[in-house]
């Protein structure tokens, strides 16, 4: 037989299946063959990947629910500040007529919304807002802060 001495014993160069030396698989130590035990792994492999596959079909309608209910959440809070700017846009529309007639005071645009202000729940914001208005409306009633005292 062709062999290699590396120093200790003599190792086969050319496998025996090539050399004809062909030999059944000795069994293994329980009394399986290779056959047997090969297709006992391959059968574990593919239970794992099957479990596995319905671990992640389980994600994956978790995700997709989280998902939906996401872009639900999303919906209303784009509704919520589209109908907070129409409020904002309308009292400061109402404030501008109201205080037309005062030409001493120099009207601007809407202004930008601070993104410094901290972060509360928005019904705060719409109360302080709605409040701001009622005292200009009630101000601009007793027309004693922002009209002058003619003399009678």
């Amino acid at each position: 037989m062709n062999t290699q001495s590396n120093g200790t014993c003599d190792v086969p160069v050319v496998p025996h299946q090539r050399v004809g030396d062909v030999r059944p698989p000795a069994p293994e130590p329980d009394g399986r063959s290779a056959v047997e035990r090969y297709k006992e792994i391959i059968g574990t492999a593919g239970d794992a990947i099957a479990a596995m596959r319905a671990k992640d079909d389980e994600r994956v309608a978790d995700l997709v629910a989280r998902l939906a209910e996401s872009q639900d959440r999303m919906a209303e809070v784009i509704d919520r500040e589209k109908v907070v700017k129409l409020g904002a846009a309308l009292h400061w529309e109402q404030a501008v007529e109201a205080l037309w007639d005062e030409r001493w005071m120099a009207m601007s645009p809407m202004p930008r919304p601070d993104e410094r202000v901290p972060a509360r729940d928005q019904r705060e914001y719409n109360t302080a807002m709605d409040v701001a208005f009622q005292a200009l409306e009630e101000s601009l009633q007793k027309r004693t802060l922002l009209r002058r005292k003619t003399k009678e």
